[in-house]
């Protein structure tokens, strides 16, 4: 899957974004439960954070900007103040091939 990363201004992984065009919400649940030390993973349906998830003990989002976006932004809640490395979040959906395996 092609990801966009974002980086903090030190060069650190902020969070990314995954395109939303041929992606639903069963490949993300499935995608983020791959990863070690997310728990937690959980259906929003009340903002634009459209999946809630835990990693590490700390608040993590698949967010829809303004509720139709062509891409998800995947990362940590900034306002708790962790720079926690989400890298193995970014390496999962990296790998993920879907139905088109080549």
């Amino acid at each position: 899957m092609k990801t966009h990363p974002i980086l903090r201004p030190d060069g650190s992984l902020r969070g990314f974004e995954v395109t939303s065009a041929w992606i639903t919400f069963r490949p993300l649940f499935k995608i983020l439960r791959s990863v070690d030390g997310i728990t937690n993973v959980r259906r929003n349906s009340t903002s634009d954070d459209r999946i809630l998830f835990e990693f590490r003990g700390h608040p993590g989002v698949v967010n829809e900007p303004w509720g139709d976006n062509s891409r998800y932004w995947v990362g940590l809640d900034p306002d708790m103040g962790a720079e926690v490395d989400i890298a193995p979040i970014l390496e999962a959906f990296e790998r993920y091939r879907g139905f088109f395996r080549l």
